[in-house]
């Protein structure tokens, strides 16, 4: 059987508005009932255009199509198809089906600028009913109750996803669709308006995808509970899927080796494999998007080598995140700068900040670097804090308070805005095991059950590795894991090694895999 096939059924949709003194219009609708499915013909399509509908396509007041909060009201002057997707039942595959409205051609009057603009619209709806030819007409569908899954106005020529959901062997997924034109928005252009297009639909075989948020959170929220305590804080571990609530109610993965890994920065995501993908690892969810850190350095850099004849106020760099020249090295938008800048994020090679007083090295990411315009748009824009405090005496939950709410050298931001950063002290603190790595500062981190219990600790494989809080009390420190894995602070002009992290878009959806390192995540892009 194969794994994954797309296969469509169209349906032809005509509209046609005529108006002189007295709205009225034609719709003609031809499509067929077609069977669609894998080579095993599993995947099932009922597909009917409803009644045609000649002379009384009127125009509707939209504020009465609803009766309460979520039920659609059927009336007289609508056109109406339904669609029924499932799997058959003496098939036991796993599927799921969308359904989508194509939009051919489209007057002008209902684009942005017409008269009539937002006047034609569509909606969604759900009914329990088994939807059929006899049954599929305005006096038949009055009185009934639709569950109303999206309704929206029709604006422009293209595709419209109007539903992906998981399919049954046991149940039809039940969808009415209906056309309608709205009074309150129609103008005057609306005479002779015309609009074309088509239904269709496509199944796959798997999982439907989900945002990769909710995949984790839901494995979290779904599991038994242990209560560990460290610093006089309860924390509830999940220790099925090795996932943790921090003290800002984030879920993080912990542990020496949980099944975090998902593919990233691919070359090919329609076939994606550790041949066509970069190995990143989940750090959890955060106010509902997902962090990633890549699974290995990119290299050894500067987190920043100015010196007083380029900005800084010594000679040792400048600790500010927003203006480091290791972040205009991971991030868009420092076209102009001649050295070191967007080289990661463009997949470019050039020279790079490396060692005090401005010294460069060359460095190369061709092939390490951010590989397409695909990826790009995966990541988010994010805000990240940039305060901290004094001294690596200090427990997770209480530094990851002081990188929000604590202090800054004077006059430095206490926030940034952006795609690509480093991760935070909090980040790889909360990466240990809690109930093994106990009581422990981030100091002491270099106790070897803390070392062995942590999953960022096997990433941060360099002498030194970079991390994105700078000191209070300094102009010149930044926090940073030793190889022996403690933390402490640094310079920021001598070159460490460098992890980068990033935000998912809160709607990136995960399509396959476990999270295991032989099956990691695999997104789903369009």
């Amino acid at each position: 059987m194969e794994k994954n096939k797309k296969l469509i059924v169209l349906g032809l949709l005509a509209l046609i508005l005529i108006i002189s003194g007295v709205t009225y219009a034609i719709l003609t609708w031809t499509s067929s009932r077609v069977n669609i499915g894998l080579t095993s013909n599993c995947f099932t399509i009922d597909y009917t255009k409803g009644q045609d509908i000649s002379g009384n396509l009127k125009l509707i007041n939209v504020g009465e199509l609803f009766d309460g909060p979520s039920n659609f009201v059927i009336k007289e002057g609508m056109g109406l198809s339904y669609a029924n997707l499932g799997i058959k039942s003496s098939c036991t595959i796993e599927g799921y089906g969308s359904l989508y409205l194509n939009i051919t051609t489209l007057s002008d009057a209902f684009k942005e600028g017409g008269d009539s603009y937002n006047a034609l619209g569509y909606a969604l709806l759900r009914n329990t009913s088994n939807l059929s030819n006899d049954k599929l007409t305005i006096e038949n569908l009055k009185g009934q109750s639709f569950e109303i899954i999206d309704i929206k106005p029709i604006t422009n020529t293209g595709t419209i996803k109007l539903v992906t959901e998981q399919l049954s062997n046991t149940e039809l997924n039940k969808y009415l669709i209906v056309i309608f034109v709205d009074s309150v928005s129609a103008g005057n252009d609306i005479t002779s308006a015309t609009f074309n297009g088509n239904i269709s639909a496509d199944a796959e075989q798997g999982k439907m995808p989900e945002p990769v948020a909710t995949a984790i959170t839901n494995l979290y929220n779904n599991a038994s509970k242990t209560t560990v305590t460290n610093n006089s804080i309860n924390y509830e571990y999940d220790t099925t899927n090795s996932l943790m609530k921090d003290v800002g109610g984030n879920i993080r993965y912990y542990g020496a080796s949980p099944n975090n890994y998902i593919y990233f920065n691919c070359s090919d995501y329609s076939n994606q494999s550790s041949s066509t993908c970069e190995v990143w690892r989940i750090i959890g969810v955060f106010d509902g998007k997902v962090k990633l850190i890549r699974n290995e350095s990119i290299g050894a850099y500067s987190w920043d080598n100015k010196d007083t004849t380029t900005g800084a106020e010594s000679n040792y760099g400048k600790n500010d995140w927003t203006d480091a020249r290791l972040m205009k090295l991971l991030n868009p938008g420092y076209e102009s700068e001649t050295t070191g800048g967007i080289l990661y994020y463009n997949s470019k090679r050039g020279n790079c900040y490396s060692g005090q007083n401005n010294a460069t090295t060359i460095c190369n990411f061709t092939s390490t670097g951010i590989k397409n315009d695909i990826t790009r748009n995966l990541i988010s824009d994010t805000t990240y804090y940039l305060r901290g405090q004094n001294g690596v005496s200090v427990y997770p939950n209480e530094i990851y308070e002081k990188e929000r709410g604590g202090t800054v050298y004077p006059g430095r931001p206490t926030t940034w805005t952006g795609k690509i950063a480093l991760p935070y002290p909090s980040d790889y603190g909360y990466a240990a095991d809690l109930g093994k790595c106990l009581n422990k500062q981030l100091g002491s981190y270099n106790d070897t059950t803390c070392t062995s219990n942590n999953w960022v600790k096997s990433i941060f494989t360099s002498s030194y590795n970079w991390l994105l809080t700078p000191g209070i009390n300094s102009t010149s420190a930044v926090w940073r894991v030793y190889s022996s894995g403690y933390v402490g602070s640094t310079g920021v002009c001598v070159a460490y090694g460098v992890a980068p992290v990033l935000f998912l878009n809160s709607d990136a959806n995960v399509k396959a895999g476990t999270g295991m390192s032989s099956n990691p995540y695999q997104l789903s892009v369009n």
